[in-house]
């Protein structure tokens, strides 16, 4: 029975090749489209899936407020959270506190590397991840100061090995900071949001900063993950660390957010890297959905458009013998026989496109996705969903037919399956006008995100990121920089080299915060806002092009002890009535900080500009004075950078640093990174909706090309009669033209929803104009002019006399 099927089926694809290429390659191309996606959103919310505790494992944050005002959240907490909350807090089992350390040149056997991602953390961070360690003891690896845990491919890079445990590695500079290594673990997998190259033990810090700041509740630059006890409710934990944050931290609110979440739902300031979307990764499903959905549609509207030539072979089937469960049976073949050619070709489509869609989307290429178990069920999972949904109702629609009716010519194809085609081809256009607005506001928002006015130029600089010690290295260390600052001036290329603790465009990393700010004399406030404090000498503005919009900079003979800039943001929230009105009145910060220089006047005010990104609004800066040294020295050049330029740059950094790798970048290509998770959206978006409207063209010429043979008779006799072309062209287009903009009328408010939620998460946005759904409508409709007209134009050309001789 089921060779007799084959080779009915066989037969009915070789017989209608063009519908058979259509089917074949529509399903092909969808189902690979939508396996890509798929595997991509199985990537992004992976995270942490490999530890093993993560649901019991939750990282507090810190949320500011302004009365009942939020203002911002950061991802670092304060230093004695961990210990504090394990002794006082019932259902917190453990804790970790890991501290990113910014002096990332190591040195050992000889080498010496930079290394981007370095924390100190407590030992305890082997018993709540599930760090696989390879050498040492992972109860000890971290127990004292100054001993550190490396990943494996970190201790083959400095030794070439991966047993080192025993050696020794250490911070370069003045006095050269052993650390032993006692142990060396597995490297990280790509999905977790906590990446780095080593372990320095979290004692270190009592030796290099002594024991004061470990009870120090104002400041935040840990990061502080809690083990809970199983079934800890977590709002009962957010409301014990209210307790403890009004005790403890005033105005700063701890709160708990699952592990789980952080990748795809935390946002902060001071993440350990730039996180995951979650709306672009449902987005994504979405679009993955709607490719899948196109392409069946396709096939069902193709096999339900041949029923009045199938209904003769279904009519004659059924005089010889064959039953209604019979025919079924052969058209789910079929439809098993067609999407099982498609996925075979699917795969084949897979394994050209993966490498580039990894690259795409940056994800790492650790194994091939043919070794996924996941891909295998998904795969499975579409091709027998494609197989019965797809097939099913055509197979209950060809079978029905009633052999007297369909052999005596009876049968009306109208009445048969043309309320379902044309409600099919709504949904099919609806959707792929939906993805064709979301395309064009995705890339409208991007370009305006990257061509703005951010309020700084950073073409013509590049930036030296400074070494840094641990320790009571500063003077040497601010000696070096101020060393190397005055030979890059020597240079006729450089234009102006100033200091700073961080660079527009790093979102806020390397930068302080201090949320008890207000003008010099005013009553104490209960809440205040997050004011960053950002240490800049001389010249740092000009270097940045960064305007003022009242007062002066700071003058470069260094007296600048007792003076402040700040940026038009902070004056504002400062309460000062204009830019003007701000200069010369002074500030003060209600704890007291023995430490802390009293930069109390305000000299000058700066012009907002994006330090992030202009996905946030504009930040209140505090600019504090800093003669010599800092983490950045960012130098503008009198023309473009090119490689002779950097040479004599790099040639200087070896004269005052030799043992040092040369550390720079392009500040302004920081801000592009930050725009990477909208310009990955972007460009999957263009390419996927680009397929679907391929997919549902190709439907469509399908669709017209089989109306058409079944009309060139009513064509010829047109003709002959006298109607004209644009007559015949409007006559054969009609019909799809009307279903097509009802597609677009469906899609309009679902898109016009869907594009204002997402621009809601920007600060700075373009606006909602009706030219966001009326071009992508246009276009569509373009294309499917197009793809209609080219078939019916090429039948209303042929000579009539033909059309009718042949039937």
């Amino acid at each position: 029975m089921w060779r007799n099927y084959f080779k009915i089926t066989w037969r009915t694809l070789l017989r209608h090749q063009l519908f058979t290429l259509i089917n074949l390659g529509g399903l092909a191309l969808g189902m690979a489209a939508c396996l890509l996606i798929l595997q991509y959103v199985r990537f992004e919310r992976s995270y942490e899936n490999f530890i093993r505790q993560r649901d019991q494992l939750v990282r507090v944050t810190l949320n500011l407020y302004k009365g009942q005002e939020f203002i911002i959240s950061d991802a670092a907490t304060c230093r004695p959270l961990g210990p504090t909350a394990k002794a006082t807090i019932p259902g917190v089992k453990d804790y970790v506190r890991l501290n990113e350390l910014f002096g990332k040149a190591f040195t050992a056997n000889n080498k010496t590397f930079l290394e981007d991602r370095v924390y100190t953390a407590d030992g305890s961070i082997f018993r709540l991840f599930s760090y696989k360690m390879l050498y040492g003891d992972p109860a000890t690896a971290l127990a004292a100061p100054e001993q550190i845990v490396l990943t494996e491919s970190t201790a083959i890079k400095y030794f070439g090995t991966a047993n080192v445990v025993g050696k020794l590695i250490s911070f370069p500079g003045g006095r050269k900071i052993p650390l032993k290594i006692t142990g060396v673990m597995a490297d990280l997998p790509p999905n977790t949001h906590l990446k780095f190259s080593m372990l320095v033990s979290y004692p270190s810090l009592y030796t290099w900063n002594g024991p004061a700041s470990f009870q120090n509740w104002t400041s935040n630059n840990d990061y502080t993950y809690l083990l809970l006890e199983p079934g800890t409710d977590l709002k009962k934990l957010n409301q014990q660390l209210y307790v403890l944050s009004k005790k403890y931290a005033r105005e700063k609110i701890m709160v708990a957010e699952p592990l789980s979440d952080i990748h795809l739902y935390s946002h902060k300031s001071f993440e350990p890297e730039e996180n995951g979307h979650a709306g672009t990764v449902n987005a994504l499903l979405i679009v993955a959905v709607f490719i899948m959905l196109i392409a069946w549609i396709n096939y069902i509207n193709l096999s339900t458009a041949r029923a009045m030539e199938r209904a003769r072979e279904v009519g004659v089937r059924k005089v010889v013998g064959s039953g209604r469960q019979q025919i079924i049976y052969q058209f789910l073949f079929e439809s098993g026989l067609i999407n099982g050619l498609a996925a075979i070709m699917a795969l084949g489509v897979i394994a050209a496109a993966y490498p580039f869609f990894c690259q795409l989307t940056h994800q790492p290429i650790s194994h091939h996705i043919f070794h996924d178990r996941f891909f295998w069920l998904v795969f499975a999972g579409l091709l027998l969903t494609g197989t019965v949904a797809a097939g099913f109702y055509p197979a209950l629609v060809l079978s029905s037919f009633r052999p007297v009716n369909v052999l005596k010519g009876r049968l009306s194809h109208a009445a048969h399956g043309l309320l379902l085609r044309k409600s099919l081809v709504v949904l099919q256009f609806t959707a792929t006008a939906v993805l064709i607005a979301g395309t064009f506001a995705v890339y409208r928002q991007t370009m305006y995100m990257r061509h703005n006015d951010l309020g700084i130029n950073l073409h013509q600089v590049i930036t030296a990121r400074l070494p840094q010690m641990p320790g009571t290295e500063a003077a040497n260390r601010n000696a070096s920089a101020s060393s190397f600052r005055s030979l890059l001036l020597q240079l006729p290329e450089v234009k102006i080299a100033a200091f700073s603790t961080c660079i527009p465009g790093m979102g806020f990393d390397d930068i302080n915060s201090d949320d008890y700010v207000m003008p010099y004399g005013a009553a104490p406030k209960e809440k205040s806002y997050n004011y960053y404090h950002f240490g800049i000498s001389a010249g740092f503005l000009a270097s940045v092009d960064l305007p003022l919009a009242a007062g002066r900079d700071f003058a470069a003979t260094g007296q600048n002890a007792e003076e402040i800039l700040v940026n038009e943001e902070a004056a504002k929230l400062l309460g000062f009535a204009s830019p003007e009105a701000a200069v010369g009145r002074r500030i003060q910060f209600t704890y007291t900080d023995t430490s802390r220089l009293p930069y109390t006047t305000i000299i000058g005010v700066v012009k907002n500009y994006h330090h992030h990104s202009l996905k946030t609004g504009y930040q209140p800066f505090l600019y504090t004075y800093r003669q010599q040294g800092g983490k950045f020295l960012s130098i503008r050049l009198q023309q473009g950078p090119d490689q002779a330029v950097l040479k004599k740059i790099a040639a200087v950094w070896q004269q005052v640093y030799p043992d040092k790798p040369f550390d720079w970048f392009f500040p302004d290509k920081k801000y592009d990174l930050q725009y990477q998770a909208d310009m990955l959206l972007g460009t999957i978006f263009s390419l996927f909706s680009a397929l679907a409207v391929f997919l549902a063209c190709l439907g469509l010429f399908g669709l017209a090309y089989f109306t058409i043979v079944q009309r060139r008779k009513e064509i010829g006799i047109r003709k002959v009669l006298g109607a004209s072309l644009s007559h015949l062209l409007y006559l054969l287009s009609k019909d799809y033209l009307k279903l097509i903009l009802l597609s677009n009328i469906i899609a309009g408010p679902i898109a016009w929803i869907g594009i204002r939620s997402w621009l809601n998460g920007y600060a700075f946005r373009i606006p909602m104009q009706v030219g966001i759904l009326l071009i992508p409508a246009g276009v569509i409709l373009v294309i499917a002019i197009v793809t209609v007209s080219h078939q019916t134009l090429r039948t209303a050309l042929a000579n009539p006399v033909k059309s009718l001789q042949s039937e």
